[in-house]
Protein backbone atom coordinates (compact mmCIF):
# COMPACT_ATOMS: atom_id res chain seq x y z
CA UNK A 1 0.00 0.00 0.00
CA UNK A 2 1.38 3.50 -1.26
CA UNK A 3 0.68 6.35 1.68
CA UNK A 4 0.11 9.68 -0.28
CA UNK A 5 -0.02 12.96 1.24
CA UNK A 6 -0.86 16.22 -0.60
CA UNK A 7 -0.70 19.40 0.20
CA UNK A 8 -3.40 22.33 -0.90
CA UNK A 9 -4.47 25.94 0.32
CA UNK A 10 -7.62 27.99 0.36
CA UNK A 11 -8.66 31.89 1.69
CA UNK A 12 -11.75 30.05 3.02
CA UNK A 13 -9.93 28.94 5.88
CA UNK A 14 -8.58 31.23 8.83
CA UNK A 15 -4.12 31.01 8.28
CA UNK A 16 -4.69 31.10 12.16
CA UNK A 17 -6.75 27.81 12.46
CA UNK A 18 -4.32 24.65 12.12
CA UNK A 19 -3.92 22.74 8.97
CA UNK A 20 -6.74 19.90 8.60
CA UNK A 21 -5.98 16.57 7.61
CA UNK A 22 -8.26 14.04 5.61
CA UNK A 23 -7.92 11.24 4.99
CA UNK A 24 -9.15 9.90 1.93
CA UNK A 25 -10.42 6.06 1.35
CA UNK A 26 -11.41 4.88 -2.30
CA UNK A 27 -12.51 1.33 -4.34
CA UNK A 28 -11.51 -1.21 -1.51
CA UNK A 29 -14.07 -3.74 -3.02
CA UNK A 30 -13.99 -6.11 -0.07
CA UNK A 31 -10.74 -6.28 0.04
CA UNK A 32 -9.10 -7.60 3.61
CA UNK A 33 -6.27 -5.89 4.60
CA UNK A 34 -4.66 -8.08 7.11
CA UNK A 35 -6.79 -10.01 10.33
CA UNK A 36 -9.74 -7.47 10.92
CA UNK A 37 -8.54 -5.29 8.31
CA UNK A 38 -5.44 -3.88 10.74
CA UNK A 39 -2.95 -2.73 8.08
CA UNK A 40 -5.00 -0.67 6.51
CA UNK A 41 -6.52 0.61 10.31
CA UNK A 42 -2.98 1.10 11.38
CA UNK A 43 -2.07 3.06 8.37
CA UNK A 44 -5.42 5.50 8.73
CA UNK A 45 -4.72 5.93 12.62
CA UNK A 46 -0.95 7.10 11.88
CA UNK A 47 -2.35 9.57 9.77
CA UNK A 48 -4.12 11.57 12.34
CA UNK A 49 -6.74 12.67 10.55
CA UNK A 50 -9.46 14.71 11.41
CA UNK A 51 -12.20 13.55 8.58
CA UNK A 52 -12.66 10.42 7.07
CA UNK A 53 -13.82 10.77 3.78
CA UNK A 54 -14.69 7.73 1.19
CA UNK A 55 -15.47 8.41 -2.40
CA UNK A 56 -17.14 5.07 -3.45
CA UNK A 57 -16.89 1.41 -4.00
CA UNK A 58 -16.11 0.13 -0.63
CA UNK A 59 -17.91 -3.08 -1.79
CA UNK A 60 -18.23 -5.29 -4.61
CA UNK A 61 -22.20 -4.85 -6.25
CA UNK A 62 -23.58 -8.10 -7.73
CA UNK A 63 -26.53 -10.56 -7.09
CA UNK A 64 -24.61 -12.15 -4.45
CA UNK A 65 -22.40 -9.37 -3.42
CA UNK A 66 -19.53 -9.18 -1.23
CA UNK A 67 -19.54 -6.60 1.48
CA UNK A 68 -18.05 -8.74 5.01
CA UNK A 69 -14.67 -6.71 4.75
CA UNK A 70 -16.37 -3.43 4.42
CA UNK A 71 -18.51 -3.40 6.82
CA UNK A 72 -15.72 -4.98 9.30
CA UNK A 73 -13.56 -1.71 8.12
CA UNK A 74 -16.41 0.46 8.61
CA UNK A 75 -17.28 -1.12 12.47
CA UNK A 76 -13.56 -0.56 13.02
CA UNK A 77 -13.42 2.98 12.30
CA UNK A 78 -17.02 3.63 14.20
CA UNK A 79 -15.17 2.91 17.35
CA UNK A 80 -12.88 5.88 16.88
CA UNK A 81 -13.68 9.49 17.44
CA UNK A 82 -12.54 10.67 13.88
CA UNK A 83 -16.33 11.60 11.61
CA UNK A 84 -16.41 9.09 8.71
CA UNK A 85 -18.39 10.48 5.61
CA UNK A 86 -19.13 8.15 2.60
CA UNK A 87 -20.48 8.74 -0.61
CA UNK A 88 -22.10 5.70 -2.98
CA UNK A 89 -19.75 5.05 -5.94
CA UNK A 90 -21.52 2.90 -8.94
CA UNK A 91 -21.35 -0.07 -7.38
CA UNK A 92 -23.13 0.86 -4.31
CA UNK A 93 -25.69 3.30 -6.45
CA UNK A 94 -26.91 0.47 -8.96
CA UNK A 95 -27.38 -2.00 -5.75
CA UNK A 96 -29.31 1.16 -4.44
CA UNK A 97 -31.46 2.02 -7.09
CA UNK A 98 -31.81 -2.14 -9.14
CA UNK A 99 -33.68 -3.45 -6.25
CA UNK A 100 -34.88 -6.47 -8.92
CA UNK A 101 -31.97 -7.47 -9.45
CA UNK A 102 -29.72 -6.76 -5.97
CA UNK A 103 -32.83 -6.68 -3.47
CA UNK A 104 -32.07 -5.22 -0.76
CA UNK A 105 -28.43 -5.61 0.01
CA UNK A 106 -27.71 -2.36 -0.13
CA UNK A 107 -30.29 -0.86 2.74
CA UNK A 108 -29.04 -3.80 4.75
CA UNK A 109 -25.31 -2.61 4.07
CA UNK A 110 -26.42 1.03 4.58
CA UNK A 111 -28.36 0.38 7.77
CA UNK A 112 -25.10 -1.44 9.55
CA UNK A 113 -22.88 1.13 8.43
CA UNK A 114 -25.38 3.65 10.34
CA UNK A 115 -25.50 1.34 13.29
CA UNK A 116 -21.69 2.01 13.84
CA UNK A 117 -22.33 6.07 13.30
CA UNK A 118 -21.01 6.03 9.85
CA UNK A 119 -22.57 8.99 7.66
CA UNK A 120 -23.26 7.89 4.48
CA UNK A 121 -24.27 10.90 1.70
CA UNK A 122 -26.95 9.99 -1.00
CA UNK A 123 -27.07 13.25 -2.87
CA UNK A 124 -26.95 15.07 0.80
CA UNK A 125 -25.02 17.83 2.26
CA UNK A 126 -23.09 17.73 5.57
CA UNK A 127 -22.14 21.06 7.05
CA UNK A 128 -19.04 20.32 9.62
CA UNK A 129 -17.22 22.97 11.46
CA UNK A 130 -13.76 22.47 13.15
CA UNK A 131 -12.67 25.08 14.90
CA UNK A 132 -13.66 28.28 13.12
CA UNK A 133 -13.54 26.82 9.57
CA UNK A 134 -17.24 25.83 7.90
CA UNK A 135 -16.98 22.91 5.79
CA UNK A 136 -19.77 21.65 3.19
CA UNK A 137 -18.92 17.83 2.21
CA UNK A 138 -21.56 16.45 -0.96
CA UNK A 139 -21.70 12.94 -1.40
CA UNK A 140 -22.69 13.07 -5.13
CA UNK A 141 -24.37 10.34 -6.29
CA UNK A 142 -23.91 10.52 -10.11
CA UNK A 143 -26.63 8.72 -12.58
CA UNK A 144 -25.35 5.80 -13.83
CA UNK A 145 -25.73 6.19 -17.67
CA UNK A 146 -22.41 8.10 -16.60
CA UNK A 147 -20.50 5.22 -16.35
CA UNK A 148 -21.44 2.89 -19.31
CA UNK A 149 -18.93 1.56 -21.40
CA UNK A 150 -17.41 2.53 -24.32
CA UNK A 151 -19.55 5.53 -23.96
CA UNK A 152 -18.79 8.88 -22.77
CA UNK A 153 -21.74 11.13 -22.16
CA UNK A 154 -21.95 15.27 -22.05
CA UNK A 155 -22.23 16.53 -18.79
CA UNK A 156 -22.83 19.47 -17.25
CA UNK A 157 -23.13 21.38 -13.95
CA UNK A 158 -27.20 20.77 -14.21
CA UNK A 159 -27.39 17.56 -11.74
CA UNK A 160 -25.40 19.17 -9.01
CA UNK A 161 -27.00 22.00 -9.46
CA UNK A 162 -30.23 20.16 -8.89
CA UNK A 163 -29.19 18.10 -6.28
CA UNK A 164 -27.49 20.38 -4.24
CA UNK A 165 -27.93 23.53 -5.21
CA UNK A 166 -25.61 26.64 -6.12
CA UNK A 167 -22.64 27.78 -4.57
CA UNK A 168 -22.42 31.11 -3.28
CA UNK A 169 -21.42 31.13 0.65
CA UNK A 170 -17.38 31.17 1.95
CA UNK A 171 -17.49 27.87 2.87
CA UNK A 172 -14.99 25.04 1.70
CA UNK A 173 -16.69 22.93 -0.47
CA UNK A 174 -15.45 18.99 -0.44
CA UNK A 175 -17.16 16.81 -3.19
CA UNK A 176 -17.34 13.20 -3.13
CA UNK A 177 -17.68 12.13 -6.34
CA UNK A 178 -16.88 8.69 -7.63
CA UNK A 179 -15.92 9.34 -11.19
CA UNK A 180 -12.99 12.09 -11.66
CA UNK A 181 -13.66 12.04 -15.77
CA UNK A 182 -15.94 15.07 -15.16
CA UNK A 183 -13.83 17.43 -12.97
CA UNK A 184 -14.15 20.65 -15.27
CA UNK A 185 -17.72 20.79 -14.68
CA UNK A 186 -17.14 19.79 -10.47
CA UNK A 187 -15.17 22.89 -10.53
CA UNK A 188 -17.36 24.97 -12.34
CA UNK A 189 -19.78 24.13 -10.40
CA UNK A 190 -17.92 25.23 -7.54
CA UNK A 191 -16.40 22.64 -5.37
CA UNK A 192 -13.20 23.49 -3.88
CA UNK A 193 -12.03 20.26 -3.34
CA UNK A 194 -13.20 17.03 -5.21
CA UNK A 195 -12.63 13.67 -3.60
CA UNK A 196 -12.35 10.66 -6.45
CA UNK A 197 -11.56 7.41 -7.73
CA UNK A 198 -13.16 4.90 -9.85
CA UNK A 199 -10.66 4.29 -12.15
CA UNK A 200 -7.69 2.03 -10.25
CA UNK A 201 -5.00 4.55 -11.17
CA UNK A 202 -5.27 3.57 -14.56
CA UNK A 203 -4.66 -0.34 -13.86
CA UNK A 204 -2.05 -0.92 -15.95
CA UNK A 205 0.85 2.22 -15.51
CA UNK A 206 3.16 2.83 -17.94
CA UNK A 207 6.83 4.38 -17.43
CA UNK A 208 6.53 8.17 -18.76
CA UNK A 209 3.04 7.96 -19.91
CA UNK A 210 0.71 6.79 -16.55
CA UNK A 211 -2.70 4.76 -16.90
CA UNK A 212 -3.64 2.43 -19.85
CA UNK A 213 -7.16 2.05 -19.21
CA UNK A 214 -10.21 2.67 -17.50
CA UNK A 215 -13.02 0.44 -16.30
CA UNK A 216 -14.95 2.06 -19.18
CA UNK A 217 -11.82 0.90 -21.55
CA UNK A 218 -11.13 4.45 -22.10
CA UNK A 219 -7.10 4.40 -23.04
CA UNK A 220 -4.59 6.23 -21.68
CA UNK A 221 -7.53 8.28 -18.97
CA UNK A 222 -6.60 12.09 -18.53
CA UNK A 223 -8.00 11.84 -14.61
CA UNK A 224 -5.83 8.31 -13.69
CA UNK A 225 -4.98 9.22 -10.43
CA UNK A 226 -3.06 11.90 -8.41
CA UNK A 227 -3.61 15.41 -8.05
CA UNK A 228 -5.33 18.07 -10.96
CA UNK A 229 -5.90 21.61 -10.67
CA UNK A 230 -8.54 23.17 -12.77
CA UNK A 231 -8.31 27.41 -12.45
CA UNK A 232 -7.96 27.52 -8.39
CA UNK A 233 -9.91 24.40 -7.75
CA UNK A 234 -8.78 20.73 -6.96
CA UNK A 235 -9.09 17.43 -7.55
CA UNK A 236 -7.62 13.93 -5.81
CA UNK A 237 -8.07 10.82 -7.23
CA UNK A 238 -7.40 7.78 -5.63
CA UNK A 239 -5.70 5.01 -6.93
CA UNK A 240 -8.02 2.33 -4.98
CA UNK A 241 -7.55 -0.02 -2.18
CA UNK A 242 -8.69 -3.18 -3.52
CA UNK A 243 -9.68 -4.70 -7.04
CA UNK A 244 -12.41 -6.35 -8.78
CA UNK A 245 -13.34 -8.96 -11.35
CA UNK A 246 -9.58 -8.69 -12.92
CA UNK A 247 -7.62 -8.32 -10.21
CA UNK A 248 -4.35 -6.76 -12.12
CA UNK A 249 -1.93 -3.46 -10.81
CA UNK A 250 1.17 -3.29 -12.59
CA UNK A 251 3.57 -0.51 -11.54
CA UNK A 252 0.15 0.87 -9.56
CA UNK A 253 0.31 0.12 -5.81
CA UNK A 254 -3.20 0.71 -3.87
CA UNK A 255 -3.26 4.04 -2.28
CA UNK A 256 -4.14 5.14 0.98
CA UNK A 257 -4.43 9.29 0.40
CA UNK A 258 -4.18 12.16 3.10
CA UNK A 259 -4.95 15.70 2.61
CA UNK A 260 -3.68 18.75 4.48
CA UNK A 261 -5.46 21.57 3.63
CA UNK A 262 -4.32 25.02 4.92
CA UNK A 263 -5.86 28.09 5.61
CA UNK A 264 -4.15 31.28 4.01
CA UNK A 265 -7.60 34.00 4.90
Amino acid sequence: MEIKTYEIQTKKIKKEEKALRLVMLSDLHDRLWGEKQKILLDAIDRLNGDLILCAGDMLIGKEQSRMENAILLFRELGKRDVPVYCSNGNHESRMRQQLAIYGRQYQQYARQLRSYGIKILENETETVKIGTARLQIHGYEMPLKYYRKLCMLPYDTRDLRQKFGGIHDGDFHILLAHNPVYFETYAHWGADLTLSGHLHGGIIRLPGIGGLITPQAKLFPKYDRGFFEENGKYMVVSAGLGEHTVPIRFLNPPQLICIVVKGTG
